[in-house]
């Protein structure tokens, strides 16, 4: 063994082991960084991760202040409260839904700002994908993907195994599409109908003057209750053009049924049919017919509903 000696502080001599010194001095390499790639996806999916439970929380708060809102009208109207008490409670609760619809509107836009950032990433990587396929790269990923599939003893995993389907659910562009899947029933968490019932109410509490000063005079929030309703009112063109040829439809439906009728009691007067069948065939056909106009009556009303409401907020937004 081959020893080195020193001085201590006192003057006396100590060996060291060279090999020991050799392995004491050793530093391990630092650690690689991640790939650029996913440290941005995982600083967008912290991102969308805090602003998707935000936007729920607030949704959820929203709702709840609603319920309220339509219980303390019904109180007002049964006389169960006065004008005053009224008048008080509104404004407490109006304050609160301005406060939360308009954070709701704020994280709204900083979702579809992380939509947008993920699909630009996504069709990055998918043309980087496809570029290695074209470059013929294929067979080094095919190696990959045939050893991330096979089995303890060499034979090749089913399409429906777990470890296939983690193969393809950690490749950067399905990552990405994961996140945009996400992002987009985030923002559909609110239906249609309740989407509009929360702009109107909103601009109700504003106009009533149940808000702070300083929010009420604030446009930017009217700016993105304008924006929404056009996208609601766009959408509701296409789904007003469906409900329109449904009426059509089921009243083509109704006609025929009507015929039919008429031809029951017409068999019935010359004696085809006796009492018992004609009795029977009418029951049948007559609770047809009632459904298809009481579907035609409710699509109707929901058409008139919906129109009325948009109207609604167009003149809140205008007279804004």
């Amino acid at each position: 063994m081959i020893f080195n000696f020193w001085k201590s502080k006192d003057g006396t001599k100590k060996k060291i082991d060279q090999r020991q010194k050799r392995l004491d001095d050793y530093k391990l390499p630092p650690e690689k960084s991640l790939p650029p790639w996913i440290t941005s996806l995982k600083e967008v999916e912290g991102e969308v991760d805090n602003n998707i439970k935000a936007l729920q929380s607030r949704i959820r708060d929203v709702k709840e202040v609603s319920l309220k809102l339509e219980e303390l009208t019904k109180m007002l109207r049964s006389g169960e409260i006065s004008e005053d008490i009224y008048g008080i409670l509104l404004s407490e609760l109006g304050g609160v839904l301005s406060s939360s619809v308009e954070e709701i509107f704020r994280i709204r836009g900083n979702l579809e700002l992380l939509r947008a950032k993920a699909r630009i990433e996504w069709a990055k990587e998918k043309v980087g994908m496809e570029d290695l396929l074209r470059r013929g790269s294929s067979t080094y990923m095919l190696s990959a993907y045939e050893r991330s599939i096979i089995g303890g003893r060499g034979s090749q995993r089913s399409i429906s195994d777990p470890l296939l389907r983690e193969f393809y659910s950690k490749l950067p562009m399905n990552r990405w599409q994961e996140i945009i899947s996400r992002i987009d029933s985030a923002l559909s968490s609110l239906t249609f109908e309740e989407e509009l019932s929360i702009i109107e109410r909103y601009l109700l509490v504003a106009k009533g003057g149940s808000r702070p000063k300083e929010l009420k005079e604030n446009d930017v929030a009217k700016q993105v209750c304008q924006q929404r309703l056009n996208a609601l009112s766009e959408k509701w063109l296409s789904m007003r053009r469906d409900k329109i040829k449904r009426i059509m439809d089921l009243e083509v439906e109704a006609s025929q049924l009507r015929d039919e009728i008429k031809e029951v009691e017409v068999r019935f007067m010359v004696g085809e049919y006796d009492r018992n069948i004609y009795e029977l065939k009418m029951s049948k056909l007559q609770g047809s017919l009632r459904n298809i106009e009481k579907e035609i009556s409710e699509i109707r009303n929901y058409i008139n509903d919906i129109d009325q409401k948009i109207f609604r907020i167009n003149e809140l937004l205008k007279e804004g």
